[in-house]
C-alpha cells in the first residue's frame, strides 16, 4: 500500500488573517494537558521547550521542566522557582501547595560549569502518574549546541510513561559537512550506517539516520506519540527546504512535522500532517 500523501498547512502569522489569534506552539505539535513531553534532537530543544513552558504559564497552569541529562540552569523569567531534589517525595509534597499559573524547573545537582543535573526516569514516572503538575517537560538528550544530533549508546533518557516526544533538528545542517562543528555524536554516523566523516548532510541522509533502528529516533516508548520540527527555519528558502524534508519524514512514522523559527515572535511557521 503507498503511504499516504502529506497534508501542508499553512499558519497564517497574524492575528487578524487568522481571526482571532495565531496558532499556539503548544497547539502544533499537539501537546495535552496531563502528559509527559520529552525533546530530543538538536537545533532549539531548550528553546523550545522554555516556549512551550510560557505558553503553558499564560493559560493558568502549573509547569514542571526539567532534564534526565543536564542542561544550562535556568532562571526567571524562564522557571519562577527552581528546586534541587535529593527525594521525589519531597518535590512532590513542597509542589503541592503552590499554585499556578507557575513553572518549577528541578534537577539533582548544579554542576561547576553551572549545568543543571538531570532527575532519574523513574522518578519523572512517578511524577506523572501522580498528575502533580498539567505538563511536565522533559529536556531528554544533549547535543552541544549542535544542529544535529546522532544518538549515542544510551542516549536519549526518555521516561518510560511519555506521552510524547518532540524530536528536533535544524533546517541549516542541509548541505553542511558531516564532521563535529554542526552534528553532535557524528563518529556515530561512520560506526552504525558506514558514512564518510566530511560528506554533505542531505535529505536522503538525514532520512537514513532517522530510520534506522539505531538512529535517531530510538528509545521512543512505543505508545508515545512522536512528532518532528524543523527549526531556524528563519526565511522563505529555509521553510521550503523543510517543508520538503517533512513530507519524507511524515513517511518514516511522526504524526506530524511542524516547522518553527524563533527569529519571529510566532515561531510557527507551517505544520504538516498525513
Amino acid at each position: 500500500m503507498k503511504p499516504l500523501p502529506a497534508m501542508i498547512l499553512a499558519c497564517i502569522s497574524t492575528t487578524e488573517e487568522l481571526g482571532e489569534r495565531a496558532m499556539l506552539l503548544r497547539e502544533a505539535v499537539d501537546l495535552r494537558l496531563g502528559e509527559m513531553t520529552a525533546l530530543i534532537g538538536a537545533g532549539g530543544k531548550t528553546t523550545t521547550m522554555f516556549r512551550l513552558a510560557k505558553e503553558l504559564r499564560e493559560e493558568g497552569r502549573k509547569i514542571l521542566l526539567t532534564t534526565t541529562t543536564k542542561i544550562f540552569k535556568p532562571s526567571k523569567p524562564h522557571v519562577d522557582r527552581l528546586f534541587l531534589v535529593e527525594q521525589i517525595d519531597a518535590l512532590r509534597e513542597t509542589c503541592a501547595p503552590i499554585p499556578a499559573p507557575v513553572v518549577i524547573g528541578a534537577g539533582s545537582a548544579v554542576s561547576e560549569d553551572g549545568k543543571l543535573l538531570g532527575l532519574p526516569s523513574p522518578w519523572l514516572d512517578q511524577l506523572n502518574d501522580g498528575k502533580s503538575f498539567d505538563a511536565i517537560l522533559v529536556e531528554a538528550d544533549g547535543a552541544a549546541s549542535r544542529l544535529f544530533k546522532i544518538p549515542g549508546d544510551t542516549e536519549p533518557v526518555i521516561p518510560a510513561s511519555c506521552h510524547l516526544t518532540l524530536w528536533l533538528m535544524a533546517i541549516g545542517v542541509l548541505d553542511k559537512p558531516l564532521d563535529g562543528a554542526w552534528v553532535h555524536r557524528v563518529e556515530q554516523a561512520e560506526k552504525l550506517f558506514g558514512q564518510t566523516v566530511g560528506r554533505p548532510v542531505t535529505q536522503e541522509l538525514i532520512i537514513q539516520l532517522v530510520k534506522h533502528t539505531a538512529g535517531c529516533w530510538k528509545g521512543i516508548p512505543s505508545t508515545c506519540r512522536k512528532v518532528a520540527i524543523i527549526n531556524q527555519a528563519d526565511g522563505p528558502e529555509e521553510v521550503t527546504a523543510a517543508r520538503g524534508l517533512g513530507e519524507k519524514l511524515l513517511a518514516c512514522g511522526v504524526e506530524r512535522v511542524v516547522i518553527t523559527s524563533y527569529a519571529s515572535e510566532e515561531p510557527v511557521k507551517d505544520i504538516l500532517l498525513v
